[in-house]
């Protein structure tokens, strides 16, 4: 930046946390601050033309107390509203953003989650606004060794001719060196609400935005709110304890004392799940046992109760945490069961599994509750098509392994084209699904939902495909690409 070196040490300022760290940057021509960053901004009210950093990423509960504390008085006096969903990386991100001269410049090492998650979402409508240009650098390659977290190099500059918001994605670390200097002349824009879209959509070409935004307002595609509820699955606390094979509930003789449950989502299979399948996984078995005894005071149980619970407690099964905050260690909290589930983290797509065979769920999926009046079977037949995978891609979040997860809420802003879905056989669809035949069901649901239902062009379903091929297949190159920097 053409700052001459006797002027360095007044004109950089480092802080680091880490004393040893400290001591090595200290060799180089700056003032270095050995203390937490937080309390370095909270003493020191100055304007900073350039900010470069690389944040810890630290959940909130692994952050220590008296500095998230100080992070988040300083979120709070600037507008913001921390919750404790928030990883350490954001206030760094963002009080750094605010540290800024009216002409500064950012460059952060971030997470990608940056794209996706829902604590995030207060973070993007500030930086769409707070910068008048933004450039996101994304890797198809993991660029850490060894860390299973994608990451984005985000560009922010206050005053900048060339506005907006852009993406550039690069194999890794050395196609990036090849571009400094033109990175954001790279980058390309799109059209995206930034105030309330998620950030995963910038990989999408305008053409592929403009159709989703088109089908966001179709009446006769429904809400997933309007079809049934969802929420998390049963969490027992310790599943080695709770959720057992047919040999443990035999040894214990506590037959009386046990019901059904779904532990794993490779238990189901297709998108319906019967008696049959649960009495396969039984004979292979699987854990498809919940503990379930009386909730009543330890002495009013039967003896087979109480030598199970016993043989628990020798184990420490009750010093877990869930357990041990309950009233009685042993019960499991349980609501309402399930008419359906739903995968919770999925590989190519997610499915609702009709349950049939009446067993409750643990927390690997979710658990699915059909509205009055509403056909169970249309809609699980109807959720395998392709405009609602290619929602489901810019719905969930992925991380570095490129599953792709969803919380209830997420699942909440799904939506299904349910015209013509009556006339969808599932029995059909479900020997499909568990042939693995995904496009031999995508060709059926798509010309009934999506042609003939909502009369969309044969051009018009291609563009969702290529919607769903490319944030599904980018996300799936998560397992497959690794940090290959040349020495």
């Amino acid at each position: 930046m053409g700052c001459p070196s006797e002027s360095l040490p007044s004109q950089v300022l480092g802080v680091e946390l880490d004393p040893v760290e400290a001591a090595i940057a200290a060799r180089h021509p700056a003032t270095i601050v050995n203390e937490d960053f937080f309390t370095t901004l909270q003493t020191n009210d100055i304007a900073i033309d350039v900010v470069v950093g690389n944040p810890p990423f630290i959940r909130y509960q692994n952050f220590n107390d008296k500095y998230r504390s100080i992070a988040f008085q300083l979120l709070s006096k600037h507008g913001f509203h921390p919750n404790k969903l928030t990883n350490i990386w954001l206030p760094f991100l963002l009080l750094s953003c605010v540290s800024l001269s009216p002409n500064g410049r950012i460059g952060m090492v971030v997470p990608a989650e940056l794209f996706q998650v829902d604590y995030a979402a207060e973070a993007r409508c500030f930086l769409s606004g707070f910068f008048s240009s933004l450039t996101l650098v994304t890797f198809k390659e993991l660029v850490f060794d060894g860390i299973q977290q994608e990451v984005v190099l985000l560009l922010g500059e206050r005053t900048e001719k060339k506005k907006g918001i852009r993406v550039l994605e690069l194999e890794g670390i050395d196609s990036l060196l090849h571009k400094v200097g033109t990175v954001s002349d790279a980058a390309d824009s799109n059209d995206l609400d930034q105030n309330s879209e998620k950030w995963i959509k910038y990989f999408l070409s305008n053409k592929e935005l403009r159709l989703l935004k088109q089908l966001e307002t179709d009446s006769r595609i429904v809400p997933t709110t309007q079809l049934f509820d969802v929420n998390v699955g049963l969490v027992s606390g310790e599943n080695d304890f709770f959720v057992i094979d047919q040999d443990r509930v035999n040894k214990f003789g506590i037959e009386a004392y046990v019901e059904p449950i779904v532990s794993k989502a490779d238990q189901v299979r297709g998108i319906c799940f019967s008696m049959d399948n649960l009495s396969e996984l039984i004979e292979k078995k699987r854990r498809v046992f919940l503990f379930n005894p009386d909730d009543k005071p330890f002495g009013e149980l039967s003896t087979e109760e109480q030598n199970y619970i016993r043989w628990g407690e020798e184990l420490g099964f009750n010093l877990n945490y869930k357990c041990r905050i309950r009233k009685r260690w042993y019960v499991v909290p349980k609501a309402w069961r399930p008419n359906a589930f739903l995968i919770r983290q999925a590989n190519l797509y997610p499915k609702i599994i009709i349950n049939n065979a009446n067993t409750v769920v643990t927390d690997t999926l979710h658990k699915v509750r059909f509205r009055e009046q509403v056909n169970d079977k249309a809609v699980a037949a109807a959720f395998l098509n392709t405009y609602t995978f290619a929602l489901a891609e810019t719905s969930g979040r992925s991380y570095g392994g490129g599953v792709l997860t969803f919380e209830p809420g997420e699942v909440r802003k799904l939506r299904i084209p349910m015209v013509g879905s009556d006339e969808l056989d599932l029995i059909e669809i479900d020997k499909q699904q568990r042939d693995g035949d995904i496009e031999k069901i995508l060709e059926n649901t798509d010309e009934i939902l999506l042609r003939k239902g909502l009369g969309l062009s044969n051009s018009e379903i291609s563009i969702l495909h290529s919607i769903w091929d490319k944030l599904r297949n980018r996300r799936l190159g998560r397992k497959k690409h690794r940090r290959t920097v040349k020495s």
